[in-house]
């Protein structure tokens, strides 16, 4: 029941509220301002920079030439978002709006296979002829690795696994052209943007740069220790299970412990950051974060999602 979502909030109160009040609706929610909020908690200081990577055989080579079937830029927005509810017996129950900035186009970090299959999936370019190429509808893992409790099981990130559906389609080196759920790679595009971390590796976006882009874009994450406290990525998994394949996480790493931090993109590929928010009439987007980590209604659904 919704009392009982309620119990992990915050010191704010301010996702108890969220959380108690889903019934009335997003419309209910009061403005939320990041920065105070990190502040209030203790959070805009307590995680240092990261520290510089080993080693970036950083490519600033153009993708032009890719061989590729329906990823074209065409279909590439600055920004995804995804509308996020909680189905119950009674009703769909709106928490809000996940904003992503994606990776932009002329960035050496940009993984273009990646991102074209995620933002074609978003913005439902082939539902029309396969209704399953959409992430509307689909549903975000719900156990505990996924429930902010307070135990350690939590793993500070929600996953998608879409519905088994591609955007996009590739050419072998043979000229055979793959199926639309047919899992793709990109090993030579990861070797110019791998980013090694303690325990392993990660690719795309390098956390770093994210904390930077944010800071630039003058939003309320106007400083170093504010923007790298704020930071949620998106990520696809670049091996085991559902590489290639529809599958995306939102990873809260600025908020995780310090024994985490990137260590939670091992493995994986950023392809964006969660948008702070600066709109005054819905919940900030890592408010929307934390509404779907504490509540215990049932796992969170995507009922709308586009690209801006």
């Amino acid at each position: 029941n919704t009392t009982a979502a309620a119990t992990a909030a915050g010191p704010d109160g301010s996702v108890a509220r969220t959380i108690e009040s889903l019934s009335s609706t997003a419309a209910a929610s009061t403005a939320f301002s990041l920065r105070s909020h990190h502040r209030r908690r203790g959070l805009a200081t307590t995680r240092p920079r990261p520290r510089p990577r080993a080693t970036e055989a950083a490519s600033g080579a153009a993708y032009d030439d890719l061989d590729t079937k329906n990823n074209d830029d065409a279909i590439i927005g600055e920004r995804v978002y995804f509308d996020i509810a909680i189905p119950t017996p009674a009703e769909q129950i709106p928490l809000g709006r996940l904003t992503f900035r994606m990776t932009p186009p002329s960035h050496p970090g940009r993984l273009p296979l990646h991102v074209s299959n995620l933002l074609g999936l978003a913005s439902g370019t082939r539902r029309a002829i396969d209704p399953k190429a959409t992430y509307a509808g689909c549903t975000f893992q719900y156990s505990p690795a996924s429930i902010e409790d307070g135990s350690f099981r939590y793993r500070w990130g929600h996953t998608c696994d879409g519905n088994g559906r591609n955007a996009i389609q590739t050419t072998s080196s043979s000229g055979a052209l793959s199926s639309w759920d047919e899992p793709f790679g990109d090993p030579e595009r990861l070797g110019g943007c791998s980013h090694a971390c303690f325990g392993g590796v990660y690719y795309g976006w390098r956390y770093d740069d994210i904390v930077d882009a944010m800071i630039s874009r003058g939003t309320d994450c106007d400083d170093a220790s504010v923007a790298a406290a704020a930071a949620v990525l998106l990520t696809v998994p670049i091996r085991g299970p559902g590489a290639g394949t529809s599958k995306f996480s939102i990873v809260r790493v600025g908020e995780s412990p310090r024994e985490w931090g990137e260590r939670l993109l091992l493995n994986s590929a950023v392809v964006g950051y969660l948008d702070p928010g600066d709109e005054e009439d819905d919940p900030a987007g890592l408010e929307v974060l934390r509404a779907m980590a504490r509540q215990r209604m049932g796992p969170p659904t995507i009922i709308d999602c586009g690209v801006i």
